[in-house]
């Protein structure tokens, strides 16, 4: 609430996308439980691929946006959001199950390496105090780990409990520190 009330905050460039990418995930959250408790839907699937390519533009348009990345970037960003948004569409379409595909796996994939060159260029920063620094790593954290879990969810299927209470764990610890970065805003 706070990186969308303060005004200086609110008008940073560099905080915007990652306000935006906070406010994504409360609405797909939302509807998901929306879905789940008023209208009793069964399955969620169909909001995946809206899921996938939105978090994959967002946060992509937001660290291009740190790196002051070309025109050209942003349209290849476009058109690989596209390309996500219609392989994932279709694995829904034809098999039930969007997450089959490669779409979510290139969009993580791209999600950390964007961090990783973000945190290398940064590193000096640190020193100098920039509140997006732990941002960068805490992404990096958690969507190398949710590759991870991806990747080796359909060969641990008896664990597949664990495998989502270290998920929500990773993004506890991401929102946490997304509080923690708006209130060093605040001294900034």
């Amino acid at each position: 609430m706070y990186g969308i009330s303060n005004k200086k905050t609110r008008n940073n460039k560099r905080i915007q996308g990652y306000i935006i990418y906070l406010g994504f995930i409360l609405g797909i959250e939302i509807i998901i439980l929306s879905s789940i408790y008023i209208l009793d839907s069964e399955t969620t699937q169909s909001l995946y691929p809206f899921y996938v390519t939105g978090e994959f533009f967002i946060l992509i348009s937001f660290f291009l946006t740190e790196l002051k990345a070309t025109k050209k970037w942003q349209i290849m960003t476009r058109l690989i959001a596209g390309y996500i948004f219609i392989e994932t569409t279709i694995q829904w379409y034809i098999n039930d199950d969007a997450s089959n595909g490669i779409g979510k796996i290139i969009s993580h994939l791209t999600i950390i390496c964007l961090a990783a060159i973000l945190l290398i260029k940064n590193i000096k920063e640190l020193e100098t105090n920039n509140p997006l620094s732990i941002i960068y790593a805490t992404l990096f954290l958690y969507y190398g780990v949710s590759l991870f879990l991806f990747l080796i969810m359909n060969q641990l299927t008896e664990m597949n409990i664990s495998i989502w209470i270290i998920n929500n764990i990773l993004s506890s610890i991401l929102y946490g520190s997304s509080i923690y970065t708006f209130y060093r805003l605040k001294k900034w």
